[in-house]
């Protein structure tokens, strides 16, 4: 008996002390996340006070100490210590990037490249990018493109650094679709990495080539390169900055393509494993529930994974645990994609209330910020032109006058002004030079809402998607499918714009791919012949969203009622240039019209839009029912309307 109760009270002790080690440890790793949130803002005497406190003693807390006691700490010690704060989920990186700025300062130009100090503004301007800072992520990748380029590029250390540096370039050149740019930068850090064995440069590199890929549509060698790096990723010594995102960039594909689903269920196992994206994973697992069946063993092994019955449950678990930690953009997908897992099984209330939520959290994030920052930058170009303008008519009025009044007299004074309006050209060149890239960061801002604005007319076309499924009354169900298909035809136009730097859009391929589409959704058993001319008419988006809906409503009404009972449907278009308008035909080759049809009365809303949009053009239209229905329809475009007005 004493024996039992002696080994009883050994074990107590021995868990005891281990308990008490587990507690100590935790400990630790918070009093290390005080240490490191009080050296990034500075607090040193702070930090020295709770660095005494961790008991433990590792190469990354003698790192800590150096920072928290040496006002000039070595790079080395610099990149290990932003590393690892980067890495916490609950750190701003505006901070970190404060740190970067104050901090790490330019070494010397010396013989040998710093490599320490390239990579740490290597990832800065990555994490910028990333979080949508262009304008700060150049800006420091020009300073740090200046500093490798002052050293011989033949090196080792300076062609890695300045390979990696390029990537940036190479993203700025994907955002302005210049592809060819992409694959020639890309295609050069390659040979780089290749040249001196560097594992992580060609992963980099791959990762970045394999976006132009998916723009390219070529998804076997997307999947291929991806797979590629991952291989590198498992024969390196150690993970790179692109591992997660490799992973991702595998199941998106794997998804897409369907048939895949052992080998996707093993990556989202890695992603779900990593601690730094576990966080990451929900979206893509939400996305692959909506790919599977009801009734899928592989549904039920994610359901039992996470202790959830359905995926009703599933959706609100993983929102829940990412709401209050991915960024807004992130969470939009989080939520976007449980919405179509949830449709998929048929949880249409929760679906549509997921698919708001995500319109409300894309509104917040881009319209309101864009729109201000594009009205702010819109008004500061506009002041600072006028006060460059103002200036320069100032000066030069001043010029001519001392010119004139002293004249051929005053040689020496004339010389004088000479040079003088040198120095105030070359000062003129300078600002152009500032007005230029001034520019050139609008038409990126501009870039960006034309993306955004492809995305909201997505996200109405799909909500009006959804929300038709669940309607019963053929009726209603019409007017949802009308509505979508006025909302495809300003998406048409909105594309053509945003494909075509001149701001106008081309009504011949505009009309085809109209047409285009509405044939697809109405075919007919024998084909409808279609007859387009166009006089190579062009329209800037003022004419074009009114024009397109009209154009939309006519053939949407030949194809629903002129062709039901043709034998051989035809469909022709006719746009005229005259002197003072345009003239717009379509007719068909249907039953026509009721001989006692009243258009001035009419009360469809497909007509009654056409009515109103005419009138929008300071048009009028003109109906025939003869072998068919023949509309006519006259109408200015906007610099004739502005010369009526």
């Amino acid at each position: 008996m004493k024996n039992a109760f002696k080994l009883f009270s050994i074990l107590f002790l021995l868990f005891s002390k281990l308990l008490g080690q587990e507690n100590v440890q935790l400990d630790d790793n918070d009093l290390i996340n005080k240490v490191e949130r009080y050296i990034l803002e500075e607090k040193q005497d702070s930090a020295q006070y709770f660095l005494q406190k961790i008991t433990i003693d590792t190469g990354y807390i003698s790192i800590l100490k150096k920072l928290a006691t040496d006002k000039n700490p070595d790079y080395k010690a610099l990149r290990d210590f932003i590393v690892s704060v980067t890495n916490t989920a609950d750190v701003d990186y505006y901070k970190i990037s404060r740190f970067i700025n104050k901090n790490v300062k330019q070494p010397d130009v010396q013989d040998k490249i710093n490599r320490d100090y390239t990579k740490i503004k290597t990832e800065q301007i990555t994490q910028l990018r990333n979080d949508g800072d262009l304008d700060k992520s150049t800006v420091e990748n020009e300073k740090l493109t200046k500093y490798i380029n002052s050293f011989d590029q033949n090196e080792r250390d300076v062609a890695l650094a300045s390979a990696n540096a390029s990537f940036h370039k190479a993203v700025m050149a994907f955002i302005q679709r210049d592809l060819e740019q992409v694959k020639e930068i890309l295609d050069n850090a390659i040979a780089v990495a290749e040249k001196y064995n560097d594992t992580e440069l060609k992963i980099g590199a791959q990762y970045y080539l394999s976006n132009v890929y998916v723009v390219e549509g070529k998804l076997q060698e997307y999947i291929e390169i991806n797979e590629e790096n991952l291989k590198l990723e498992r024969e390196s010594s150690s993970e790179s900055a692109y591992y997660s995102a490799t992973v991702i960039n595998l199941l998106d594909a794997y998804i897409y393509i369907g048939g895949k689903d052992e080998r996707v269920q093993e990556l989202l196992n890695v992603l779900y494993n990593h601690p730094q994206s576990r966080k990451d994973s929900y979206a893509l697992y939400a996305k692959y529930l909506g790919t599977l069946p009801t009734d899928s063993p592989y549904k039920r092994q994610i359901f039992e994974k996470f202790n959830v019955k359905n995926t009703k449950e599933f959706a609100e678990l993983t929102v829940a645990r990412t709401k209050d930690v991915l960024n807004s953009n992130d969470y939009y997908f989080v939520l976007i994609e449980n919405s179509g897992a949830l449709e998929k099984d048929n949880f249409l209330k929760e679906a549509i209330r997921f698919q708001e939520e995500a319109v409300e959290v894309n509104r917040k994030v881009y319209s309101q910020d864009l729109s201000k920052s594009l009205a702010a930058f819109q008004t500061e170009q506009a002041v600072k032109i006028k006060d460059i303008e103002i200036q320069n008519e100032k000066k030069r009025t001043r010029i001519y006058v001392i010119a004139a009044i002293l004249g051929g007299l005053l040689l020496v004074v004339s010389l004088f002004f000479l040079l003088k309006t040198r120095q105030q050209s070359k000062k003129l060149k300078e600002k152009n030079k500032i007005i230029d890239e001034a520019l050139k960061e609008k038409e990126l801002l501009v870039k960006e809402i034309h993306h955004r604005v492809k995305n909201n007319f997505q996200i109405v076309s799909s909500l009006l998607e959804l929300q038709s499924k669940g309607i019963e009354d053929k009726k209603a169900q019409q007017l949802a499918n009308d509505g979508k298909n006025r909302v495809k035809s300003m998406a048409l136009i909105h594309q053509r714009l945003y494909q075509n730097d001149s701001g106008l859009i081309s009504f011949d391929s505009y009309i085809r791919e109209l047409v285009k589409e509405i044939s697809a959704m109405y075919q007919t058993e024998s084909g409808v012949k279609t007859t387009i001319k166009a006089d190579d008419a062009y329209f800037d988006v003022d004419t074009a969203i009114p024009l397109g809906l009209i154009i939309n409503e006519l053939i949407t009404n030949a194809y629903k009622y002129a062709f039901a009972k043709a034998d051989s449907p035809e469909l022709n278009i006719i746009l005229k240039q005259n002197q003072n308008d345009y003239s717009l035909t379509i007719k068909d080759n249907g039953g026509g019209m009721s001989p006692d049809f009243d258009f001035a009365r009419a009360k469809s809303l497909g007509l009654r839009l056409v009515k109103r949009l005419t009138k929008q053009l300071q048009g009028y239209v003109i109906i025939e029912s003869l072998e068919g229905t023949l509309f006519n329809i006259s109408f200015k475009d906007t610099s004739q309307r502005k010369m009526v007005d």
